[in-house]
Order: C-alpha cells, then structure tokens, then sequence
C-alpha cells in the first residue's frame, strides 16, 4: 500500500465510529483496505449490516479528517524504524485477524515476522510477583524457547519483564505486546529492556504514537496478546488481578489457557487457582504445554537445552560460592536461595543457569534444585 493509501487508511481507522469490530466487518466484506478506501457509496450501501452512520463515515472522512497529523506519525514512526502493518494485508497476522475485533492496524518495531510463528505462548501475571513466580517464568521461558516456541508478554513489571529478559538471555526472540504508543516506555524502568527487545524481538501496539498508559488502553493490550498466540499461561495472579481479563480473553477467543499452582493459601496464587479450579490446565513445567498444545511437536527438553557435559564451569565468585553452599546444605526452593543469598531474581537465575549447564546442580520438578554428583569435585 502506498503512502497516501497509509495516509489515508489512519484517518479512516480514527474517524469517530469506526471501532476495531466496525472496520474488522468492513474488511471481511471488501478484503483488502483498499477495496474498502475506493468503494463506492452505491456499492457499499449494499453490504449486510451497514449502518447510515458508518456510511456517513466512509463517505466523509477524507474531509473531516485532516491528512497532515496522519503523514507526521507515518514519518516518526518510520524514524524509529518502524512500520505499519493494516489489517486485511498479508503482513496481517493471520491469528490475530480471525478474533471478533483485530486491530485496525498494528505498528511495529522489530522483528515483524516473530508474529506469523505458528509455535507462540503468552506468559504473563501480576505486576507484584513474587520471586518464587519470576525464577518460574524465567525457567519456564528458557525451557519453551529451546523447544522453539516464541514466547510474548506485555512488558510490565513482575511476572512480564521476568519472561522478556529470561528469552533475551538465551539470546532467544521475545515480543512485547504494548499498552501503550511505541515511543512511550511504560514502566519508565523498561527503557533498557525495550531497547533490547528490538533488536533482538518485536515491540508491537495498535495503540497511536504518543499515547501514554491510560487504564482503557490495558484491556485492548490484553485482547492484543492474547490474539497472537495460541495460548496464555498465567504463572501468578491475585483475585483481582488484570490477568484474569486476559485469561477470559483468551477463552472467548478460543485459545488455550494454563495456570501455574502456587502455594496454598498465597495471595498472589488466588486467582491462578481459580483459574485451575474453572479447568485450566495445570502447568509445572514446560513439557505440560508442548505436550498440551497439536501446533507444537514436543521435544525432549533434554535435547533442547545445550549439552551441560561440555559448558564450562562458572567463574567462582562470592554470590556463586554462596549458592551452591546453599544448595549443598539443603536449600532447594528458588525463593529461599534468593533470601538467603541476599540476591535479586535476576542475578539468582543467571548463577542457577551457569551451575545447571556446568552439571552442579540438577533442576528438579516444582522449581526445585539439588546438588550433583559433579559437585564434590570441586570448580
């Protein structure tokens, strides 16, 4: 499509009226954005269901919509290095543009084909996680990028930013799904991690330049989410958390949906258990959603993951030391080790990754870890 046509396909999506589900029907009756630009008011009076006022919109708003604050996003959105995809195009993702209301158009930055993958999970959760959730996310992340799989979240606090940073650090694609326009950063302490998530990712909004997060925009992000992937897994979320709205999006839109168990009686695992208890799928480990999943062979994580025989031992500093002391003298649980050690989430998965891959230490089912046999030869 060229320019004027972009140019002209963003005042028509922000022509009061023309909501996502109005110009979704649209595209479904015409097919591509410029059939439904150049049709004419004859033919158009004869598709099903047009109400007088959508025809009054797409008869007008070349006039009522001035041209040149459309032309002045399309060249800052370009100097960021990023492009418009329209709905009813090829670039469309094709999940995405089968829910009830897909976006008119999505802008991205970054990698753009990360969302036409076939083999792509949603993992998110609260924004007040605690950290036996965030080094769950970050296994479960790291254990389904082996396999292949392209993880997406929404680049919030908590459970989010652990599943964008654990996919970056195996030097595996992430995309975040923004609430926001794409030249806000939200939080304001993402500005390093939505840096890296372009270059090695994809930053994508159907939200305009410049907007900043607004309570409205959250729920559009999640239905966004949502729609790209073949499934959510929710790894924390309290009774009244934001995630159970994308968990229901999910539903409605026919995806699967997992939750990840917490410790009875946890705040922060209510609203998972309440998912569980409603049938979601129950989640301990990564094996549970590809075996879960038909769009996804399951492979042996065993063979995903590098060869830990041949990875070379961790540098021995203090916080290493300090860890494997732990674990040696019986510490197991993520959270305790963190405490312990007096370590951030982190900086805890970053040693646990070195000290698994080195064969130190084995991961075990629950989120578990023990010392090896390996171990008392010393590093």
């Amino acid at each position: 499509m060229d320019h004027e046509l972009q140019i002209d396909w963003l005042r028509l999506i922000r022509s009061p009226g023309m909501g996502a589900a109005t110009v979704g029907q649209l595209i479904r009756h015409l097919g591509t954005p410029e059939a439904l630009l150049t049709a004419t008011a004859k033919s158009l009076r004869t598709l099903p269901g047009l109400r007088s006022d959508t025809l009054r919109v797409l008869e007008g708003f070349r006039r009522e919509i001035p041209a040149q604050p459309m032309a002045r996003e399309l060249e800052r959105l370009q100097g960021l290095g990023g492009r418009m995809i329209m709905l009813g195009t090829p670039d469309y993702p094709e999940l995405l543009a089968a829910i009830h209301d897909p976006p008119s158009a999505l802008f991205v930055i970054g990698d753009a084909t990360l969302l036409h993958q076939t083999t792509t999970i949603a993992i998110t959760g609260t924004r007040t996680a605690t950290p036996r959730g965030q080094m769950f996310a970050l296994h479960l992340t790291q254990e389904l990028t082996r396999a292949g799989v392209v993880t997406m979240s929404g680049l919030s606090a908590g459970i989010d930013a652990a599943v964008h940073r654990a996919a970056l650090e195996i030097q595996g694609p992430t995309v975040a799904v923004l609430a926001t326009g794409l030249d806000v950063c939200h939080p304001r302490e993402h500005r390093e991690l939505q840096q890296r998530i372009k270059g090695q990712g994809c930053l994508v909004s159907e939200a305009f330049l410049g907007l900043l997060p607004v309570p409205w925009a959250f729920p559009l992000r999640a239905r966004v989410l949502t729609g790209l992937t073949r499934g959510v897994v929710i790894v924390e979320a309290p009774e009244k958390s934001g995630s159970l709205l994308t968990a229901r999006l999910a539903l409605d839109q026919g995806r699967e949906v997992f939750a990840v168990p917490g410790l009875p009686n946890d705040p922060a695992s209510r609203g998972t258990h309440g998912l569980l208890r409603q049938g979601a799928r129950l989640v301990e480990g990564a094996q549970d959603i590809l075996e879960e999943l038909p769009w996804c062979r399951p492979v042996p994580l065993s063979v995903a993951e590098p060869l830990r025989s041949g990875a070379p031992p961790p540098e021995v500093t203090n916080e290493v030391a300090a860890v494997l002391t732990s674990i040696q003298a019986g510490m197991s649980q993520e959270d305790e080790l963190a405490r312990c050690c007096q370590l951030t989430v982190a900086a805890l998965s970053r040693i646990l990754l070195q000290l698994e891959l080195s064969g130190l230490v084995a991961r075990l089912p629950g989120g578990r870890y023990a010392a090896t046999s390996r171990t008392g030869t010393g590093m």
